[in-house]
């Protein structure tokens, strides 16, 4: 494999879709775009878009401004050389590290040097389930009911034996690390400050800058978790409330990808390298449960074990499949599993989500003293991904 690193990345805040989210009055290739130019100018080749191969953006639910190939479209909108192609790749849930992946992958060949990579998604403008239209026949298949990821997520809870009382514990845990590394500004660098035209209560919209994650609810409580009420099913056995649930949102993230040849001529300093990565698909009625099926893989593929993974970043889709997976693979109460909080308090923009990992991580890894992150998620209707990092900043 030829040497191809991860240079440098940046997202957005995690706006909180809906109504009131802050990036309501700002669309998906413009968002996408904003970060596109912020990572060129923070690498120093703002004057050098030309000699990009090509830009892969991760996004799923493609309608409305999350259409027409936004990884080309947000080319156009970002105002980069027309020579520069733009794809979008679409795994639901893993679309932003999949396109990393592919960006490594096309340099590997010899075809490409310098990519930028991530993931984009606009969830105020295209709802979860918005333009869906599933195949009357997959019951044949799999229960129909597994179109639905929080159906899934009782699923898991009710096959594997996870409690109230621990998807209560995840959750509070993933609010109060969040909560604490905003305080402290260790999301800071990553983000890029925007200003918008926010959406206020009374309907008027109000000019801020966005620099920080909108769903953390710092005053999260066991007490305040216990009293919400189940929502994806009623009956006595369910558990899964919107507060153990990831909230769906509206975010952008994109990283340089280089080959170390490229590196040199340019002055780049690469800061991470994949060490191996693995998709693996399994039953969609258990879609949470991937990560304990794509980590062993991926471990195996790269001759390490688990003792050798300093940080772990496991998505929290659901504190369920959350709960589940990090006690099957040994790491719940590992002390730094998602260490700045993950998918419940900072939110699943899923097209994005997979690059706002691997943009924490670039922080992560140099502050925790890393040298290898393991990053994994579900991926809706039964799959999982994951991927190793070394630091070789």
């Amino acid at each position: 494999m030829r040497e191809i690193y991860l240079v440098d990345s940046v997202r957005t805040g995690i706006a909180k879709a809906g109504k009131n989210s802050w990036f309501a009055n700002l669309r998906a290739d413009d968002m996408a775009g904003l970060v596109m130019n912020e990572v060129m100018r923070r690498t120093g080749l703002e004057d050098k878009k030309e000699e990009l191969d090509g830009v892969i953006i991760g996004g799923t639910a493609l309608v409305n401004d999350m259409a027409s190939n936004i990884g080309r479209y947000s080319v156009i909108m970002a105002g980069f050389p027309y020579s520069v192609p733009g794809c979008t790749v679409d795994r639901f849930c893993s679309s932003g590290v999949q396109s990393i992946f592919n960006a490594i992958a096309e340099i590997n060949t010899g075809w490409s040097d310098l990519i930028l990579a991530g993931g984009v998604q606009h969830m105020t403008h295209v709802p979860m389930g918005f333009g869906n239209l599933h195949n009357p026949r997959l019951g044949e298949f799999t229960d129909e009911n597994a179109k639905s990821m929080g159906w899934t997520a009782e699923m898991v809870a009710r096959q594997y034996g996870i409690s109230r009382e621990e998807q209560d514990q995840m959750a509070f845990e993933s609010h109060a690390k969040a909560h604490a590394a905003t305080e402290a500004g260790l999301f800071k660098d990553e983000i890029l400050p925007i200003e918008v035209d926010a959406p206020q209560k009374d309907g008027s919209t109000k000019q801020m800058i966005v620099d920080r994650d909108q769903g953390i609810r710092p005053g999260t409580t066991l007490e305040s978790l216990a009293k919400m009420e189940p929502v994806f099913m009623k009956d006595e056995l369910a558990t899964v409330a919107a507060g153990k649930a990831s909230h769906t949102n509206d975010a952008a993230a994109m990283v340089v990808v280089a080959s170390g040849d490229r590196c040199k001529e340019l002055g780049l300093k690469p800061k991470m390298k994949l060490v191996g990565y693995k998709a693996i698909g399994c039953d969609p009625v258990y879609m949470g449960i991937g990560p304990t099926l794509a980590i062993p893989a991926v471990l195996k593929q790269a001759g390490m074990t688990a003792d050798q993974i300093d940080i772990w970043e496991i998505n929290e889709a659901f504190a369920s499949q959350a709960v589940y997976c990090t006690k099957e693979l040994g790491i719940r109460n590992h002390p730094l599993l998602n260490p700045r909080g993950s998918g419940i308090a900072l939110g699943h923009p899923l097209g994005c989500t997979g690059a706002r990992i691997v943009t924490t991580l670039m922080r992560e890894m140099p502050d925790y003293g890393a040298k290898y992150a393991m990053e994994s998620m579900c991926v809706g209707h039964g799959q999982g991904v994951a991927a190793i990092w070394e630091w070789v900043g």
